[in-house]
C-alpha cells in the first residue's frame, strides 16, 4: 500500500512541476550575412636553394665594403637585417580567422567596424588574392587580410554595400620589395 501512495505523490509534484513552468517562445533572430574564411597570416614564397647561399654573399660582400671604409655602425645593421631576415624566411605562417559582416570585419581576432574604414580594394598577385582596407586614421597603414580560397567576387560584392572600392588601389611597396626578394 506504501508503494501506491508513493507512486501517487510522485505522479502529483510531477504534474505541478509540469504545470509551473509553461513553455516559453523563443524568438529566433533572423540570421545576418557574414563571410567567414581561414587562410594563411601572410604568403610565402618559394626560394631556390641559392636563395641563403647569395644572400649572404651579398651581405658579406656589403659588409666588407662597410668596414674597408669605416663605417662601422652600418655593418652591425646589415648582419642584424641578414640575421632578421633568414628568421622571417623560415618561419611558417599561422592559419588566421577572417570574417565580414553587415556592421564590420574580423581581422587576426580585432574587429573593425566599417566606421572606422574608409575604403577597400582587392590585388591580386598571380593566383593570390589580398583583400587591403584603408582606415579613416591618417596614422595607420593600410589593414592587410589574404583571402586564401575565399572568392574575390564574393567579398567584393559584399563589401561594396559598406565601404567604396578604390580602384587605383594596387600592390603596397612593401608587399612588392617582400615578393621580389621572397622574404
Amino acid at each position: 500500500m506504501a508503494d501506491k501512495k508513493t507512486k501517487k505523490i510522485v505522479a502529483a509534484k510531477t504534474a505541478k512541476t509540469e504545470k509551473k513552468a509553461p513553455a516559453k517562445e523563443q524568438i529566433v533572430a533572423p540570421a545576418l550575412p557574414i563571410i567567414r574564411w581561414q587562410a594563411p597570416d601572410y604568403y610565402t614564397f618559394e626560394r631556390s636553394p641559392y636563395w641563403s647561399l647569395i644572400v649572404g654573399i651579398v651581405s658579406i660582400a656589403l659588409a666588407l665594403v662597410l668596414i674597408y671604409t669605416n663605417n662601422y655602425f652600418p655593418v652591425i645593421i646589415v648582419i642584424l637585417a641578414v640575421i632578421v631576415s633568414f628568421q622571417v624566411a623560415h618561419d611558417k605562417p599561422k592559419t588566421q580567422e577572417f570574417a565580414i559582416d553587415e556592421s564590420g570585419v574580423l581581422v587576426r581576432n580585432n574587429y573593425l567596424p566599417f566606421t572606422e574604414l574608409r575604403s577597400f580594394w582587392i590585388a591580386k598577385h598571380g593566383k593570390k588574392s589580398i583583400l587591403y582596407l584603408e582606415p579613416t586614421s591618417i596614422l595607420k597603414g593600410p589593414i592587410v587580410m589574404p583571402l586564401g580560397q575565399q572568392n574575390e567576387n564574393e567579398v567584393r560584392y559584399f563589401l561594396i554595400r559598406y565601404l567604396p572600392e578604390k580602384f587605383e588601389g594596387g600592390e603596397m611597396m612593401s608587399e612588392k620589395l617582400i615578393r621580389i626578394f621572397k622574404l
